[in-house]
């Protein structure tokens, strides 16, 4: 019986020490095919191209909505609403508002990642 109690406790700590590794570790998320339909989807507003301006923007979405899936990312949540509504914008015909939010989406996309900080640490040495 105080082996099946080993076996148990040694199983739970491996358990949770993965848990812990998981919880910890950054997001890690790779936006270069987004990237690179934002920078077409600027050129085709900046050309005034609906047709071609909404076909990238359809395709961005379910680029973003495949890398959504794979995770929760607030970023992610940031440049898909600035995607929708650039698409919005052109479909009214408002191309310097599609131009300026997928510009903004861009600069979302192109943030690096900081270094994680956590609370408790002091710039002074004590």
């Amino acid at each position: 019986m105080n082996f099946k109690h080993i076996l148990v406790v040694l199983l739970l700590s491996l358990c949770s020490s993965g848990m812990v590794y998981a919880a910890g570790s950054p997001i890690n998320e790779d936006y270069t095919a987004l990237i690179a339909l934002g920078e077409k989807m600027l050129e085709a507003s900046k050309a005034s191209d609906s047709t071609t301006f909404t076909t990238i923007a359809s395709e961005a979405s379910d680029v973003a909505k495949d890398q959504g899936n794979k995770g929760n990312s607030p970023r992610l949540q940031r440049i898909s609403t600035k995607i929708k509504m650039a698409k919005k914008a052109v479909k009214s015909g408002d191309f310097g508002l599609a131009t300026s939010l997928t510009e903004e989406a861009l600069v979302e996309m192109k943030k690096t990642n900081g270094k994680p900080t956590w609370g408790g640490t002091t710039s002074g040495g004590e």
